[in-house]
């Protein structure tokens, strides 16, 4: 095996001494055009040197020095890696060192943020941040996942983001921020538990069995904060309390009253008037209403067992905020949009202040409030007149979240090299210079993959799997679509006109069953489970073309909506290949896409499960934490074999390059910089050894496995 010694770009608790050019620098770079921002040139500027300035007081009360200033091949592949979530090409780097531009860093700052590679790279951050899953209960969420990449692309407001989430209402496909409250789904109370967590930095969910241990928050305050959107509810535990069905029971209750005077006797498997298959097609039927997101006037009580002096059991709670200005709910007011204009409110004291924080440490590595979400009254910021600052730009910029992030990426602070000093639990950081990171599993794939794939970014691919359910999902809209133009006595004319199709199903499904359990062969039951799916989705079908044809609307074809997204179009990099293989391939990169652009979560057993990608169960819980099955997934897995290929993006640029460049081209492709001396000696004594493709093969393992490739410095 041959192995890349750390390069000096790794001694990153080093205080490092550069060239005095780099020291006398202004503190803040000029930058360019500001697109989508709120924040003009001039006002970006001094937002930096205000943030470096009074970085540099804490420091000079610590005794502690600044580090010195990045290098460009630092500099370029932090700021790809903080931005849109992956490495720089090989071209990005050698674009960025030819540019001879005084505002080059700042340049490409403003081009990184108006990339879709930010929109896709913080999307993975918010995907985590609100537990983001592809599939809910009874429900596809793929619109909402949808919308929250479009807010970050076209850069909404993070308080118009955050409202439309809390106001929202309906079905995901016509409001997709619905999927907010779909995440939490029949549980209304961890759901405003979850809201204060992420929007307001505030722990109060033990609060919602006694009074918080803690924190100042009581039992009552839960229940009044709650109160506001207690009414705001899905049907997800059962479709029996739906209009539609309603409308359903009511012309089934007057069939079974005129079958009752005409002497027709009850049945046990008819009860009702309604056999076994049709009360399984009234499921079928009414079960993709229940995902409506709907909001009531209904009232939160406390509960029965309640022991408290400051109120009874069963008691009424009115809406009611725990801290910052009054929010009343009058009697003509949604109580929905009140707390949403409430929670949003620049005047709110903990809404600013915690997406400052957020964001902060979304760069820097570490918040001025640790933990980000835990914030309580007399918590005391590491820099509280930077924190006051922070949160006093983030308003005044009309919480435009790039503009924030631009100012901070264009500090000194943020552009000096890591710090020398490792955070501690507990203890002030002073930001000599951000915190040395590891990749977060997204930003590893994502990398891995600018290796390999050219125009990760353009590609337009996503997860088949995600493809999947995007179609799953615009089934279910053109089937509730067409239930909601049928009355009740269509409904039950359709119920009772396929019980004999579903009867039929429920005998096969049975007799399914039984070989399935009849069997231990793995390829048996595969083809039996293949077989049953091709009956119900035939079953589903029949089910739409009678609702479709009742309304006059086409039937929705699965297959061919499937086939329509599924298409790609020709890629020139299969040019010149053997039709097989260029298939093979096809088929290989349909799963090569962006983290952004995989199933949420991704299933066990993926790259990005393996290096901590959370299962979006708790509040951001993926991990950076590194791990024996990682390594081998660096060292023995199918992504090696991916950027090694003749068509790996690398390997093209390597071929293009020839001679010595080729190994500039590697280095840079993976480090942003070239070759040390002792690097070069290294692999020219492996050329010699084993010749241009088994040494390049050795070279390209080596520095995948690095620290260097894995770490943010």
């Amino acid at each position: 095996m041959f192995f890349i010694y750390p390069s000096t770009a790794m001694k990153a608790f080093c205080v490092r001494s550069y060239s005095a050019v780099y020291r006398s620098l202004l503190l803040c770079l000029c930058c360019g055009g500001l697109a989508a921002s709120s924040l003009a040139v001039s006002k970006v500027e001094e937002a930096s040197a205000r943030i470096d300035a009074l970085v540099e007081n804490a420091l000079r009360e610590q005794g502690l020095q600044r580090q010195d200033l990045t290098d460009d091949a630092t500099f370029v592949r932090r700021i790809y890696l903080d931005i849109v979530g992956r490495i720089p090409t090989y071209r990005e780097v050698e674009a960025f060192e030819a540019s001879d531009s005084p505002d080059k860093r700042a340049e490409l700052i403003d081009s990184l943020l108006e990339s879709p590679g930010y929109a896709s790279h913080f999307y993975n951050y918010w995907e985590d941040v609100l537990r983001i899953k592809s599939r809910g209960r009874k429900t596809v969420m793929v619109s909402y996942q949808d919308w929250v990449k479009q807010t970050l692309s076209e850069n909404m407001p993070y308080d118009e983001f955050v409202r439309k989430l809390v106001s929202s209402s309906g079905f995901v496909w016509d409001d997709p921020a619905v999927g907010y409250y779909l995440r939490d789904a029949g549980m209304p109370l961890d759901n405003m538990s979850n809201t204060a967590q992420v929007f307001l930095g505030t722990r109060m969910q033990c609060a919602q069995c006694h009074d918080h241990p803690f924190d100042r928050w009581t039992q009552q305050e839960y229940y009044h904060m709650a109160a506001f959107t207690f009414g705001v509810k899905s049907s997800v535990n059962g479709y029996r309390n739906i209009p539609e069905f309603e409308a359903f029971q009511e012309v089934a209750r007057y069939v079974r009253r005129a079958q009752l005077k005409e002497g027709v006797p009850m049945d046990r498997s008819n009860r009702g008037g309604i056999s076994p298959g049709e009360r399984r097609m009234i499921r079928d039927v009414f079960e993709p209403l229940v995902t409506e997101v709907t909001v009531s006037d209904r009232k939160l009580k406390l509960p029965e067992d309640y022991s408290y002096n400051d109120a009874k059991p069963n008691q009424v709670m009115a809406p009611r905020t725990p801290f910052g200005p009054e929010a009343k709910v009058g009697r003509r007011d949604n109580a929905q949009e009140v707390y949403a204009n409430w929670l949003t409110s620049p005047e709110n004291p903990r809404f600013a202040k915690s997406i400052a924080n957020r964001l902060w440490k979304k760069a820097m590595g570490v918040g001025l409030i640790e933990p980000v979400d835990d914030i309580k009254d007399d918590t005391v910021p590491s820099h509280p007149e930077l924190m006051d600052y922070l949160e006093t730009l983030m308003v005044e910029s009309g919480f435009d979240m790039k503009a924030y992030l631009r100012a901070i990426f264009n500090s000194r602070t943020y552009q000096s090299y890591v710090s020398d000093r490792e955070p501690e639990a507990g203890e002030p950081f002073y930001y000599t210079g951000p915190v040395l990171r590891r990749m977060t599993a997204e930003q590893l794939w994502d990398s891995v993959l600018t290796l390999a794939i050219p125009d990760l970014d353009a590609s337009g691919r996503e997860d088949p799997q995600l493809t999947n359910l995007r179609v799953r999902e615009m089934e279910m809209k053109s089937h509730v679509e067409n239930v909601k133009e049928l009355d009740g006595r269509e409904l039950y004319a359709i119920v009772k006109r396929l019980g004999s199709v579903q009867e039929n199903y429920l005998d096969l499904e049975k007799e399914f069953q039984q070989k399935l359990n009849a069997t231990d062969d793995r390829q048996a039951k595969a083809a039996l489970r293949r077989e049953f799916n091709e009956i119900r989705r035939e079953k589903n079908e029949a089910v739409d073309t009678l609702l479709a044809k009742a309304t006059g609307n086409e039937p929705f074809d699965r297959r061919e909506m499937l086939a329509e997204l599924s298409e790609t179009e020709d890629d020139e990099s299969y040019e010149g290949m053997d039709r097989r293989d260029a298939k093979r391939l096809q088929r290989v990169r349909r799963n090569l896409v962006r983290a952004s652009e995989v199933v949420s979560p991704a299933p066990p057993g993926h790259f990005l499960r393996e290096f901590g990608e959370s299962d979006r169960d708790i509040i951001g819980s993926s991990t950076d934490e590194a791990a024996i099955p990682q390594a081998l997934s660096l060292l023995n897995g199918n992504l090696f074999n991916l950027i090694n290929g003749q068509q790996s993006l690398l390997v093209q640029e390597m071929q293009s390059a020839g001679g010595k460049r080729r190994l500039d081209v590697v280095f840079k492709s993976f480090y942003a910089r070239p070759p040390s001396e002792q690097e070069r000696e290294l692999v020219a004594a492996q050329l010699e050894k084993h010749g241009l493709r088994k040494a390049y093969q050795q070279v390209l393992l080596a520095l995948l496995n690095s620290q260097e490739f894995r770490f943010i410095q």
